[in-house]
């Protein structure tokens, strides 16, 4: 077990990580501390504590290397936070929001297998802010960026709906896949008729 020096240290490390962010591993043994450490980014703990706590949105790249850091520290990562940052949250509710996270990232790490090269060029068109934008205002109806919107049509209608089925397929199956894809036509005609528009100038 780890000693008292040890101890202070992991708390300050939670401390040091906002209090939307995933907490460091308490795992026994430095070894694996150490492990999950340096095979999981800051940026990815937030981006992890922020989709299961506040249902913030989640990347690829994260989900890739939350599966690549294994189903262990996942949950260390969870009941950590649970504990020492979210005393108050629903823990039976946190916990199946957690495991529903992971299963989500375990299906888009072995989508990358299956993947079609239309789906391959596809992602590569969109940039991670503006698929972020894109996503969520099909799941959870926030607002698009006019800059967004036109990048989008950019892209095209197809891209888009490649996009869109892939990501109901894979990031949000539990959802009403009519609903969902209802909901990108709605959000294409909105960008395809903003793209028509003269763009604003920009501000000074």
């Amino acid at each position: 077990m780890a000693g008292p020096s040890r101890c202070h240290l992991l708390v300050i490390f939670l401390l040091q990580v906002t209090s939307n962010a995933f907490a460091t591993p308490t795992l026994e043994g430095p070894a694996n501390l150490k492990d999950c450490e340096r095979q999981f980014t800051e940026k990815c703990g937030i981006e992890v504590g922020n989709s299961i706590f506040n249902n913030g949105f989640l990347s690829d790249d994260c989900c890739r290397d939350l599966v690549k850091l294994g189903k262990p520290c996942h949950d260390t990562f969870l009941n950590t936070s649970l504990v020492a940052l979210h005393p108050n949250a629903n823990k039976a509710q946190t916990l199946a929001k957690g495991e529903q996270i992971w299963t989500e990232c375990v299906a888009i790490d072995n989508s990358d297998k299956h993947e079609t090269k239309p789906v391959k060029e596809c992602l590569e068109k969109f940039p991670p802010k503006c698929g972020e934008e894109i996503e969520k205002s099909i799941y959870q109806g926030t607002v698009v960026t006019d800059a967004c919107c036109r990048d989008l049509v950019s892209w095209g209608k197809s891209c888009h709906d490649i996009i869109a089925e892939r990501n109901h397929d894979v990031r949000h199956p539990s959802v009403n896949k009519a609903q969902a894809l209802a909901s990108s036509e709605k959000l294409w005609n909105l960008c395809a008729a903003i793209s028509r528009s003269p763009a604003s100038p920009p501000s000074n």
